[in-house]
């Protein structure tokens, strides 16, 4: 199961995510991106401190939201991935399409 949180923190939204970002959530997440940008949404931070598992549907996820957002002359940042989801970024190639951080702060 999967939590969405967000927040605005000056011009940009961070979306706190929490559980596992699977198959299934990952819809619940794609839609709630997509509703976002519809919203006006151009710069986005995912905070990843509290997910314990991600999908390759999930990896397809961020990597629509990154380029619909790059169309948009936006952004996408990670933060706090734990050292399981970073390897999953890494080994994917994932990593070197996005700005990976360590904390929300940096990552603004």
């Amino acid at each position: 199961m999967l939590t969405i949180s967000s927040a605005h923190q000056g011009d940009c939204l961070v979306v706190a995510l929490w559980g596992r970002i699977d198959a299934a959530s990952a819809k619940d997440l794609e839609q709630f991106c997509q509703g976002q940008i519809d919203n006006g949404e151009i710069r986005m931070v995912f905070n990843f401190a509290e997910v314990n598992y991600i999908s390759s549907a999930a990896l397809r996820v961020f990597l629509v939201v990154a380029k619909r957002l790059n169309t948009l002359k936006g952004s996408v940042k990670l933060c706090a991935l734990n050292p399981t989801l970073r390897d999953v970024f890494d080994i994917s190639g994932f990593s070197k399409l996005f700005v990976i951080t360590q904390t929300v702060a940096e990552a603004l």
